[in-house]
C-alpha cells in the first residue's frame, strides 16, 4: 500500500517514521522544506521506501469509496498538476485545522473544525473525521488516536451496511 503524508514537521515525520515500517511505499508531501527536529529527520532520510516532496500543494483527495491518488501541484510550476497513486492519506499539519479543502461539503464550526458526533460521523453520512481537525475536545495525541479508532470502526460499520 502506498501512502501520502502532508505536512513537513514534527507530526508529519513522526507519521511517515511510523508508516515506512508498515506501508510499502510513503510519500511526504510538503510545501516548504521540512521544519522537523534533526533527530526525527535522521530516523527518515535514508528509509528506501520513503519520497521526500518539497513544494508542492496539495489539491484534492481522490476516490469513491476510498481514496485512489491526490492530486499536487507544484509550487515553482503552478499550472502543472501531477497526480500520485495513494491508498491512503495522513494529513499532519500544523495546530491549525486546515480544513479549507472541505469547506464546501462539511460542516466546519467557529475555529474551523470539522464538526463531528460521538461516533466521528460528519455531516456527510459516510465521511468520517477524527484528530485534531474535528469539533473533538483536547487535542491530544493520546485523544487522536482514540478517535481515529472511532471513526475507523464507524468506516467499517458504515461499509458494512452499504
Amino acid at each position: 500500500m502506498n501512502v501520502a503524508v502532508i505536512g513537513g514537521g514534527n507530526s508529519a515525520i513522526e507519521a511517515a517514521y511510523d508508516l515506512i515500517k508498515i506501508a510499502e511505499h510513503v510519500y511526504v508531501i510538503s510545501l516548504e522544506e521540512w521544519s522537523s527536529d534533526p533527530v526525527l529527520t535522521d530516523k527518515v532520510k535514508d528509509a528506501p521506501n520513503l519520497t521526500k516532496m518539497v513544494g508542492y500543494q496539495t489539491i484534492s483527495i481522490n476516490g469513491d469509496q476510498t481514496v485512489k491518488n491526490i492530486t499536487m501541484r507544484a509550487v515553482k510550476e503552478p499550472s502543472k498538476e501531477t497526480t500520485l497513486e495513494v491508498q491512503g492519506v495522513f494529513i499532519e499539519i500544523g495546530t491549525v485545522p486546515t480544513t479549507d479543502f472541505v469547506r464546501n461539503f462539511l460542516k466546519l464550526n467557529e475555529n474551523g473544525e470539522i464538526v463531528v458526533d460521538c461516533s466521528c460521523n460528519t455531516s456527510v453520512p459516510g465521511v468520517f473525521a477524527a484528530g485534531d481537525v474535528t469539533s473533538a475536545p483536547e487535542k491530544q495525541v493520546i485523544v487522536a488516536a482514540g478517535e481515529g479508532a472511532k471513526a475507523a470502526l464507524g468506516a467499517f460499520k458504515y461499509i458494512l451496511k452499504n
